[in-house]
């Protein structure tokens, strides 16, 4: 958690010039056994020397006071005066300074190693992935042949297909014929077998956790995982022109509602051989460190751009250890809600200015469950990019 506090803040400040210094909290995260030995015992001398100087200020502030009210105070039957009673509070406070300054260098210097450490971790880091391009049929029939093994290798032996949605300059569509397409390629393979449509059609149940939630209203929710999986397909027309079309297909378990594997591809039916290239500059290493500090669940605000948000999550699925909630999408596809998936923090995908003629860019921003939306970096697709693949 001090991880993720820290790559929140340190992200907000922008680039800085020299590293930012981090909370104790996390220097002892980054310390070595014996530095955190140090560290310790640093800190205990330190609280040690900070009373024994607040004590000093008490006796300064409350006795002299005292003393002069009642004309001398008596310690032991004997009376002191205000400067007496000065000098021990100056000798208690110079003790606790000196403590301090004992092991101050101690303390700055572990500080100054951790810090340095923290900086290290947060170097720029690259995400490049490329996607072959191939004709509508093609495409969709090896995108699920992969899907499919995926699917089978994770130990599920069956899916319902909830539909599929396509997004262009014409806005959201449910085109029924891709969903009975998709479901004619998943069915010419056999090991996990695609469950026959409810008769109500399918549509997002809500449920209070720990209940899932259900895909139809005549349809059993799962009771635990890897019971059943939930398949859909996004595609979203990219290109100057619209004309080739990213096609993202997805799982998710029925239980968790968690998407656990996706598949891309790029549908060109003018010139096969020519595909696209996705990559994420991020400039602190944030997606690294967050997938080291603990299972995180993203969502993604409702304002960020879907195809910078499908490309985003089909990214965290597939190279990193995040993981993506998967209720949102179900929605789109089939209806009924709302979603209501608990997500530790929320992306947000937003139209950013080309650095190239062909490429289309986006500013990516993470948001934690409370708190406010911080840089991470830009991500950049470029549609036209021979032999990808």
């Amino acid at each position: 958690m001090f991880a993720l506090v820290a790559s929140f803040l340190m992200l907000a400040a922008g680039e800085p010039v020299a590293p930012l210094p981090i909370s104790d909290a996390e220097v002892v995260l980054e310390l070595k056994p014996t530095e955190l030995a140090e560290w310790h015992n640093a800190i205990r001398i330190n609280a040690l020397g900070q009373l024994r100087i607040k004590q000093g200020q008490s006796i300064m502030n409350t006795s002299i006071a005292a003393a002069a009210a009642t004309n001398g105070a008596k310690v032991g039957g004997l009376t002191e005066t205000p400067e007496q009673i000065k000098a021990r509070a100056q000798k208690i406070i110079d003790e606790g300074n000196r403590q301090v300054l004992q092991v101050a260098p101690s303390l700055s210097r572990l500080r100054q190693v951790a810090t340095l450490r923290v900086a290290e971790k947060m170097k720029p880091s690259d995400f490049t992935f490329q996607v072959a391009a191939a004709a509508p049929p093609a495409a969709l029939d090896a995108a699920v042949g992969r899907l499919h093994k995926q699917a089978a290798d994770l130990g599920y032996v069956s899916a319902h297909l909830v539909g599929s949605f396509r997004f262009s300059s014409a806005g959201l569509e449910r085109p029924a014929e891709f969903t009975a397409d998709l479901r004619a390629a998943w069915s010419r393979r056999s090991g996990v077998a695609l469950a026959s449509v409810p008769a109500e059609g399918y549509a997002y149940v809500p449920a209070l956790a720990p209940a899932a939630p259900a895909l139809s209203k005549g349809l059993p929710p799962a009771s635990a995982p890897k019971q059943f999986a939930v398949l859909w397909a996004e595609q979203y027309a990219v290109g100057a022109d619209g004309a080739q079309t990213l096609l993202f297909l997805r799982l998710a378990d029925a239980f968790s509602l968690r998407i656990i594997a996706s598949e891309l591809a790029l549908t060109n039916a003018a010139e096969a051989s020519v595909g696209a290239a996705v990559t994420l500059r991020d400039e602190r290493s944030f997606i690294p460190r967050l997938a080291q500090s603990g299972e995180w669940t993203f969502g993604f605000e409702r304002d960020s751009h879907p195809v910078g948000s499908a490309l985003l999550a089909h990214l965290c699925l597939t190279q990193t250890k995040l993981s993506v909630a998967g209720d949102p999408y179900v929605v789109i596809v089939a209806g009924g809600g709302p979603a209501g998936g608990a997500v530790g923090a929320k992306w947000r995908a937003t139209s950013a200015e080309a650095p190239a003629a062909g490429v289309t860019a986006f500013h990516i921003e993470g948001i934690p469950a409370s708190g406010a939306a911080v840089p991470v970096g830009v991500l950049t697709v470029r549609v036209g990019v021979p032999g990808a693949k």
